[in-house]
């Protein structure tokens, strides 16, 4: 049974551990994203999600980043990557740290290679001398009759195909983590309206926080030439009846509250009424062009804000009433008139007010998705800029000492042939000089 059990685990390990493995599981996700792209979403476009036909709606296609199966395969790629890397790390480790010198003339690089001929000691210490000088770390070994070495530069450079292949398995995480607890969503409210984070409108997650928030003010702000300096919303975070926090968010300035972070996305005109309804004055915010309606308590009528003049020293408003889906009242309205409503309430103008639209985003993958970025712009660097050189040669004393020494080429060898023609250059050079001071 543990036989069994082993092989099924040495069968499991060598599947993930393939690279067809990982090109497979890549070819999946490119396609079935590019797939996503022509395909409406509904946390994008609600209705052009809802004209998709029935087939790519039951297969997911049109909330394709939430469905269980496309983060399956994101999950499978990662367990891929992980293996991949376990399995490389112990080689790479070791070329780092433990490198080990060649025990033979076969073991040194054959398609950059030289020989050189001299005397045993001069030839080590020519060998010392030039490569600790260029900046290597020498690594050595010497039994009877024999004397190699393993020369490194840039050993660092060695992790960044390892480190770039780590930085997408933590890209896959953050993304996930934020599309399998984050959310996102979005609300529009008036000015003194305090709405709770749970009634706003979710495209993507779920909400579990409790608080509110409150718009304490709400300002499309121009500057002296006319021209638009910002939209500004002053918003409040309620907790228990109390305030927790304030800020003045703007576009590109967003607020943050316990992970959850308001976007300022855009903004209207609204303005600022009272219903005095027989006694009880009731502050109403109405957005212009019709963007909301309230509800005369105890009553079947609604009242719309239709049109605006947004002058801010004399502003004009055109209201409609309906009574169920009948309209039965148009009327306009400057600042500070009043006017019967079916004698049932009265409509007072108060001024102008802003009604601001406010993106809500928590996404606590954003963190890990900034570690993979770092990881990633590390190992490319490391692997494109940083490329390691390894230098190893062997001194055998037969009826003469030679210098039979060698460069890995590696896969990017710009600049190895170059590095190496020097380096033997100057150890020939220091021969030379030592045989003619003799």
């Amino acid at each position: 049974m543990n036989d069994q059990s082993e092989g099924v685990m040495e069968k499991v390990w060598n599947i993930f551990s393939s690279m067809k493995t990982g090109v497979f599981l890549l070819g999946v996700v490119a396609v079935v994203s590019g797939i996503g792209t022509l395909i409406p979403q509904e946390a994008l476009d609600p209705k052009g999600a809802q004209s998709v036909s029935a087939i790519w709606k039951t297969l997911g296609f049109t909330h394709l980043y939430a469905t269980i199966w496309f983060r399956l395969v994101l999950g499978l790629l990662c367990v891929n990557l992980i293996v991949c890397s376990v399995q490389r790390f112990s080689g790479i480790y070791r070329k780092t740290f433990k490198p080990n010198p060649p025990q033979s003339s076969k073991a040194i690089p054959q398609k950059i290679q030289a020989k050189i001929s001299g005397p045993e000691s001069e030839l080590r210490a020519a060998v010392m001398k030039v490569l600790t000088g260029k900046g290597y770390r020498l690594t050595t070994s010497e039994q009877e009759g024999r004397w190699s070495f393993i020369a490194q530069k840039r050993r660092w450079g060695n992790w960044g195909s390892l480190l770039t292949h780590l930085a997408f398995v933590v890209l896959i995480l953050g993304a996930l983590v934020g599309s399998m607890i984050g959310f996102k969503g979005y609300f529009m409210a008036g000015v003194g309206d305090t709405l709770p984070i749970k009634q706003i409108e979710v495209s993507k997650g779920n909400v579990n926080e409790n608080f509110s928030m409150k718009i304490n003010s709400a300002e499309d702000r121009k500057l002296a030439n006319g021209e638009r300096d910002n939209w500004y919303t002053d918003m409040s975070i309620i907790e228990s009846g109390k305030e927790v926090a304030r800020q003045t968010l703007s576009v590109n300035h967003p607020f943050t509250y316990q992970g959850v972070t308001f976007y300022q996305a855009n903004f209207a005109q609204g303005g600022k009424f009272t219903v005095d309804l027989k006694g009880q004055k009731i502050p109403v915010v109405l957005q212009d062009q019709g963007g909301n309606y309230f509800q005369v308590p105890g009553t079947d009528l609604y009242l719309f804000l239709s049109a605006m003049k947004a002058d801010p020293k004399a502003p004009v408003v055109l209201y409609q009433v309906y009574q169920g889906n009948s309209p039965i009242k148009m009327g306009q309205m400057s600042l500070g008139q009043a006017d019967n409503i079916d004698n049932t309430f009265t409509l007072t103008f108060d001024g102008m007010a802003g009604y601001t639209g406010l993106q809500v985003k928590k996404d606590p993958g954003v963190n890990v998705v900034w570690l993979g970025c770092a990881l990633l712009m590390l190992g490319l660097i490391l692997s494109f800029y940083w490329r390691p050189h390894t230098l190893s040669g062997i001194i055998e004393t037969k009826k003469e000492s030679s210098l039979l020494l060698g460069a890995v080429r590696g896969r990017l060898a710009v600049g190895t042939q170059e590095e190496f023609n020097q380096a033997v250059t100057d150890v020939e050079g220091l021969i030379t000089a030592g045989s003619a001071g003799s």
